[in-house]
């Protein structure tokens, strides 16, 4: 017989899976255009437990970014966990060049969003607190790696470092989905090592023989 849940894991799942089904309205739809009633149907609930669980369309969108910021610094905290920097920014380097397809449609959601945001004060708020979380994470990391040890002098604070790089990745992300044949998203790995002053890795060496 399966365990019941008690109420507040009842609660919880509930709110997850209503955050679930947000993601795929808000990506079918846009967040503008998306209803709390599509919202609710597509989880198997009435708009009753929506509200139960969050105050509005804005809070369900800041929940949804809330987990995935949280989900992407655990993935970023493991990724390079242990690494020194020059390895970290070298692997970067290597294989930032990863097919953009699968973010598309966040991307498109988050611009929509962040532009709703600046036009709302408390929503304004709500989000940059939560990339300023990511930014901690990022820049605690950062200084884990040896950021500005062993003599090496860093260019900028760990903290500002955290900004570039999510700029960088934020910028790049945006134009390569809106023109993937000229932007190439390998260019924040670059960019970094030439920050950084790290020494340009040696070219591919040629696998044809030679005449």
């Amino acid at each position: 017989m399966p365990e019941r849940l008690t109420r507040q894991e009842h609660k919880s799942q509930t709110r997850e899976q209503l955050i679930d089904a947000a993601a795929a309205v808000f990506a079918k739809r846009g967040f503008e255009a998306a209803t709390l009633d599509e919202i609710a149907a597509a989880a198997g609930y009435t708009k009753g437990a929506v509200y139960s669980n969050f105050k509005s369309k804005t809070d369900l969108m800041v929940a949804l970014i809330e987990r995935r910021v949280a989900l992407q610094s655990d993935q970023y905290s493991q990724r390079f966990e242990g690494l020194d920097l020059e390895t970290a920014t070298r692997g970067l380097e290597a294989h930032s060049d990863q097919p953009l397809e699968p973010e598309r449609e966040w991307l498109i959601l988050a611009v929509e969003f962040w532009l709703h945001a600046m036009r709302d004060e408390r929503t304004r708020l709500l989000v940059a607190d939560e990339y300023e979380h990511a930014r901690s994470v990022v820049a605690d990391v950062i200084v884990k790696m040896g950021y500005g040890a062993d003599g090496h002098e860093a260019p900028f604070e760990p903290r500002e470092m955290a900004i570039i790089i999510e700029a960088l990745g934020t910028g790049l992300s945006l134009q390569a989905a809106l023109d993937p044949d000229h932007v190439r998203m390998g260019l924040v790995g670059e960019v970094l090592v030439k920050l950084l002053g790290l020494p340009a890795l040696p070219a591919p060496r040629s696998v044809l023989p030679e005449a």
